[in-house]
């Protein structure tokens, strides 16, 4: 899959934006295109604001216009996400580093919020047969070769499975991976 990496501090300021998080968040949970409308309905904004926001999400390539369709004679414009993985380049570059931590901050603040009133709302009410999700940390001892071993398995199993089917549900996840520095005695 291809990747676009967000590179400038414009890019970093309108993708980091909570707004816009909103909205891409909601186009990856509905797994479809989706109208300014239907976006508006679902995290409670204007049809007109999410369109504004829209426009900005499209000038750094990270949504596109799926179809358009007259829906009692007005055109009503579907938009998608793009099939690309979106990178903030943390690592890559070193310009706009704090834009890119800022991101970063979000995103997990978002998932985290997401989890938490999962655990303490959904949680309790759940069949237990069922798979909950989970938080899982801990640490491996990885050679060189094993540590690009398993991030080629979960990119791998990420792309297959980025795409709504029958049958499936949307499952947010955050994986953080990162060789620890020896401390210093």
């Amino acid at each position: 899959m291809d990747t676009i990496t967000l590179q400038t501090k414009q890019d970093l300021d309108i993708f980091v934006n909570p707004r816009r998080q909103s909205i891409l968040r909601c186009l990856r949970i509905a797994g479809e295109p989706m109208t300014p409308k239907q976006i508006a309905d679902q995290i409670g904004i204007s049809a007109s604001s999410v369109q504004h926001h829209i426009g900005k999400l499209l000038s750094i390539g990270v949504v596109e216009l799926s179809r358009t369709e007259s829906i009692h004679g007005i055109t009503a414009r579907f938009y998608r996400l793009v099939p690309k993985s979106i990178s903030i380049g943390l690592g890559v570059h070193a310009e706009n580093q704090e834009q890119r931590i800022a991101v970063l901050e979000n995103t997990m603040a978002q998932l985290l919020s997401g989890f938490t009133e999962y655990c303490v709302h959904k949680l309790p009410d759940a069949n237990p047969a069922e798979q909950h999700g989970d938080m899982l940390s801990g640490l491996l001892y990885l050679e060189p070769d094993k540590a690009r071993e398993l991030y080629a398995i979960i990119q791998s199993f990420i792309q297959t499975h980025e795409t709504k089917t029958a049958g499936s549900s949307a499952w947010e996840f955050a994986l953080i991976a990162y060789p620890v520095q020896k401390e210093q005695a």
